[in-house]
């Protein structure tokens, strides 16, 4: 087997998450660098083909780092300066070949694009290229085609694991936590929404949803997502699958706005689409004093239910 050097695009960590870029280069000698505002990845890996080996390597990094998601993978452009720098050779030696010196009969690869005035070439073709007069850089790289396919596995493999908790068992709860099931499988968007949310793991790194009745009682609800020692996700139906991701209320909203028995969730939902930043709470049983508060964020609108 070979082994590859893939550059990937990367969300979902920072060069200040210190725990995943330690666990990162502790388990898969990877190097976390960001230039521009865009976070990358180098890690290699090894199989029969580069594809093969970015399969089996994702796998390995999604669980190193359970937030990261993988955008794509970095094409690494190079300029004629580039490839001076790269070889050890001058411009004008590198710019001979870009005009068409012959390496055993192969032409120099065509450039990729053009940035202003200038032509930029895939590292990965080029360095295939200096393969054959001994100035590579050592690395086997994908190719364009392996290149592509890879990205599309990056777009069609990513899944999460959830923990879905019902309100109630009822038609509503039991046909919303089944789609939910199935997006965070498949559909990108929702599995987007919950990597960037990762407060709202549990112990055990499952992305914890509660998924209720617009018709059940606010107040219940309430008491149900205080029960929990983390963030949750809460997740109905109106005529769209809607998340709402639940946190400890900070105090810094103004009073909170009191739930009272006989408020439904449906009248919640219009009370948060109202005022987002609001924060809530409900009278203690027994007592005039309030509980806890809670506040609602990163509302989505997720598929047609």
């Amino acid at each position: 087997m070979a082994e590859y050097e893939f550059v990937f695009v990367v969300d979902g960590i920072s060069l200040d998450d210190h725990d995943s870029v330690d666990a990162l280069t502790e388990s898969l000698d990877a190097v976390v660098s960001s230039s521009h505002g865009v976070t990358r990845v180098t890690v290699a890996g090894a199989g029969p083909d580069a594809v093969t080996a970015a399969r089996s390597l994702v796998e390995r990094l999604h669980a190193t780092a359970p937030t990261m998601r993988l955008v794509r993978l970095d094409r690494e452009l190079v300029g004629v300066s580039d490839i001076a720098d790269l070889t050890g050779r001058t411009r004008q030696n590198v710019t001979q070949w870009t005009r068409g010196q012959r390496r055993d009969g192969v032409l120099f690869p065509a450039p990729e694009a053009t940035v202003g005035r200038s032509s930029v070439w895939l590292w990965s073709e080029v360095n295939a290229w200096l393969r054959g007069i001994g100035l590579d850089d050592g690395e086997l790289r994908p190719t364009r085609a392996e290149a592509t396919e890879i990205d599309w596995v990056l777009q069609t493999t990513r899944k999460v694991e959830l923990a879905l908790v019902r309100h109630a068992d009822s038609p509503d709860v039991r046909r919303v936590s089944t789609l939910l099931a199935a997006h965070a499988r498949t559909t990108r968007e929702f599995i987007h929404y919950l990597v960037k949310n990762p407060r709202v793991r549990d112990a055990r790194g499952r992305y914890t949803v509660l998924v209720c009745s617009p018709g059940n009682e606010a107040v219940d609800v309430f008491r149900r997502l205080e029960s929990f020692d983390h963030p949750v996700v809460l997740a109905t139906v109106t005529n769209r699958i809607h998340a709402l991701v639940m946190v400890d209320g900070e105090g810094g909203s103004g009073t909170p706005t009191e739930l009272v028995p006989g408020m439904t969730l449906r009248d919640w939902l219009g009370m948060i689409a109202l005022s987002p930043e609001s924060e809530f709470t409900v009278a203690a049983d027994g007592a005039p004093t309030k509980t806890a508060t809670i506040s609602a964020r990163s509302p989505m609108d997720l598929v047609g239910a």
